[in-house]
């Protein structure tokens, strides 16, 4: 004991300047290295690189020079018409945009078979353009034939919408979005903090936290963005979960540092006994929130590994500070940050009173919430699948505007079209024929273009129209039958429609085995941490049930307009199946870290007494408060991603601020202790070879309860 004293006194009081200078010093120079980091984040990374509809897309470009057309331009001529007087300035546009270094093709309504690409009045005009390169070149190449080509030139007025006008928007104002983001979260937070505590002592420590975390993650995110592709809304995301998760982490250090003070220890001894107790469940929990992160490196989108890696390297260094940092701070402080009254932890205050009423009626509480949380959660089942597009974006922005004006006035184009690949048939065989017979015979296909094929390479491709919409039930029927066709040798299917297919075929495959994986990793640290298998099992459930709710806010507040309308947009129509995965991953992470701060507490108090009732008691009315306080920094951390113009942000924002509200209410304060107080002493049990393997922690009749002896189960 004595040296594990000197070893504390020696770190936290004798090396306590040298640490603080080493944090100002890494804290400006990660804020110097992220001054740029905004320009190497891109806008993409959505698809499988493997995937079927991507390779073809590859290979359409490579080989042919074709494929689908992501940039779409709009040229209107308000005085004359575009096959008359002003056709010469539309055909010069059209060839300048073919000779663009990263351009692959041009359709224009002036080549051959481009009449559908003029309006019925003749006085609008689309160029569909394919664009080379990966997400990073592509985006560039959009950028600069956006800048180029909009606008007013007479006699024509060009706009542009498509795939890459939407990325490009988002990344022009996702920058924009993460300032006002942070200049409503980090005040409101100070006022959150401030009336909890009522102290300005404990306000500055857990911002503190907060914003050397935020300046890590720019600095990380700079990093991983020379080598990796990383998408711009990683910054958004990274930087409200790094600024929340160190604001929790570090209101769990000052609350129990708060508490031993209270008990009457010295400053040096409560500090020890801090880091020994909340210091381990903060690594616990970062473990966790880590684990649950991690799922999101199971997928083979850059999008979800980039956000993965990122959000484990936040993580990480949330725990780190407050687990070196703060202490530092704390010692400096001393009884500064002690509270001032005793009404935290009395023992007839709200907590006590609400841990009594919930034990009093525990079967009452898991009838009354567990049926609400379901019903929060049946609109998921409603869900419609398809990728972000301009219904995404604010009404009266560029590429909306133009989409909508596409629609009007080229009904024909108000569906999609598919590009169907049969690499080794020649276009001029009779094979290429029958195959064009064939696919104009399946239902759905409205119309079919082609064959067409390069004059060197073995290949053909055809162009497929449908009148169903892109992400609709019957497009995607029609991309499974085409690929069902047999005779042609390999067929393959490009388009925004086989993406939305592969994409929910390769969710569908890794999701099982992300959440399994991560199920048990998490599952694995709770029961080292408590010595129990019923602990584990619970928390997984009571996580699913918050996520469960999220999922369903995704379906009511944006796929069907409640809320996105609210802020400034319209529905979306339909929830990009990315967001279940982002959404899963991060608020379950954040679900177990309240889980593990609860748990955490309550197993401390049993292996004392060995009573679970009094524990479950105890632990929710030591940890009520400190919880609350957190999971609120975190919903507001969030929660400011609303403010943002981009309907992905507010998704994202509004149900991870949603789901962690429910966590910290319904679930964590009422169907936690009821569950655990139905349990009793089951909560603890875990089977004769698992606690051999841990050893003598657990509960369970284990030399670990102190107090009143109690029987095994």
């Amino acid at each position: 004991m004595h040296a594990e004293r000197a070893v504390s006194r020696l770190w936290f009081v004798t090396w306590r300047w040298p640490v603080l200078v080493f944090a100002l010093v890494a804290v400006a120079l990660s804020a110097a290295a992220a001054r740029g980091v905004q320009d190497r984040l891109i806008d993409g990374g959505y698809v499988d690189p493997a995937a079927e509809s991507s390779r073809a897309a590859r290979m359409l470009e490579r080989q042919y020079g074709a494929g689908p057309a992501e940039l779409v331009l709009v040229v209107d001529s308000p005085n004359s018409t575009l096959d008359g007087a002003a056709a010469p300035a539309g055909r010069r546009m059209a060839d300048r945009l073919a000779a663009e270094p990263g351009v692959t093709f041009v359709r224009s309504p002036w080549a051959p078979g481009g009449q559908r690409l003029l309006s019925a009045d003749r006085h609008t005009a689309l160029l569909l353009v394919g664009v080379a390169g990966g997400d990073t070149q592509a985006s560039r190449t959009a950028g600069r034939l956006i800048r180029g080509y909009s606008g007013e030139r007479p006699p024509l007025r060009t706009g542009a919408t498509g795939r890459l006008a939407v990325n490009r928007y988002a990344e022009e104002h996702s920058h924009r979005d993460l300032v006002r983001s942070e200049m409503i979260g980090v005040p409101a937070v100070a006022v959150v903090l401030l009336l909890v505590f009522g102290s300005s002592a404990v306000c500055v420590l857990p911002l503190a936290m907060g914003l050397i975390s935020i300046t890590g993650a720019a600095a990380v995110l700079d990093v991983l963005a020379r080598h990796v592709q990383v998408s711009v809304f990683a910054l958004n995301l990274v930087t409200a979960l790094g600024f929340g998760l160190a604001v929790d982490y570090s209101l769990i250090v000052v609350s129990r540092f708060r508490e031993e003070l209270d008990e009457g220890l010295s400053v040096d001894e409560a500090l020890r006994r801090t880091v020994r107790s909340a210091g381990r469940t903060i690594a616990v929990s970062a473990g966790a929130v880590a684990l649950s992160l991690s799922a999101l490196l199971f997928f083979p989108a850059p999008f979800f590994r980039s956000l993965g890696a990122a959000s484990l390297a936040v993580v990480l260094l949330a725990a780190l500070t407050a687990l070196s940092v703060q202490p530092v701070l704390l010692a400096l402080l001393g009884h500064r940050v002690r509270s001032r009254s005793r009404t935290e932890r009395g023992e007839r205050g709200f907590w006590a009173r609400l841990a009594e009423g919930v034990l009093r009626r525990p079967l009452t509480v898991v009838l009354c919430v567990a049926p609400l949380l379901l019903l929060l959660a049946a609109p998921f089942t409603a869900a419609r699948c398809g990728f972000i597009d301009e219904h995404w974006l604010p009404e009266g922005s560029g590429p909306r505007v133009v989409a909508e004006e596409v629609r009007e006035r080229f009904p024909a184009m108000a569906g999609s079209t598919m590009t169907v690949l049969l690499p080794r048939v020649r276009w001029d065989s009779p094979q290429a024929g029958r195959a064009g017979r064939a696919l104009s015979g399946l239902p759905g296909a409205a119309l079919v273009a082609g064959p067409a094929g390069g004059r060197d390479a073995t290949g053909t491709w055809y162009e497929v129209a449908t009148r169903a919409a892109p992400y609709s039930a019957t497009a995607q029927r029609l991309v499974r039958s085409v690929r069902d066709r047999r005779g042609l040798g390999p067929v393959m299917v490009a388009g925004e429609t086989a993406a939305l297919v592969d994409m929910k075929h390769t969710l569908a495959v890794r999701l099982g085995w992300a959440a399994a994986a991560v199920a048990v990793a998490v599952g694995g640290l709770l029961f080292l941490l408590t010595g129990s298998v019923v602990v584990p099992l619970k928390a997984v459930v009571m996580n699913l049930l918050s996520l469960a709710v999220s999922f369903g806010a995704m379906v009511l507040l944006f796929q069907d307009g409640l809320l996105s309308r609210l802020l400034g947009g319209t529905a979306t129509g339909h929830v990009d199946p990315m967001m279940p995965v982002v959404v899963f991953c991060v608020a379950f992470g954040v679900s177990m870290d309240y889980e593990v701060f609860l748990v955490a507490r309550i197993h401390e108090e049993y292996l004392r007494t060995g009573d679970n009732d009094r524990a479950v008691a105890v632990g929710l009315r030591r940890t009520g408060r400190a919880v609350t306080a957190a999971a609120l920094t975190v919903v507001v951390a969030l929660g400011s991603l609303v403010a943002s113009e981009l309907a992905v942000l507010q998704l994202i924002g509004a149900t991870l601020a949603l789901s962690v509200a429910v966590d910290a209410t319904l679930i964590r304060c009422l169907l936690v202790p009821a569950v655990m107080g139905l349990a009793g002493r089951w909560n603890w049990w875990a089977p004769a070879p698992l606690r051999a393997l841990r050893g003598s922690g657990s509960a369970v009749g284990g030399s670990g309860v102190r107090g009143r002896r109690s029987r095994r189960c």
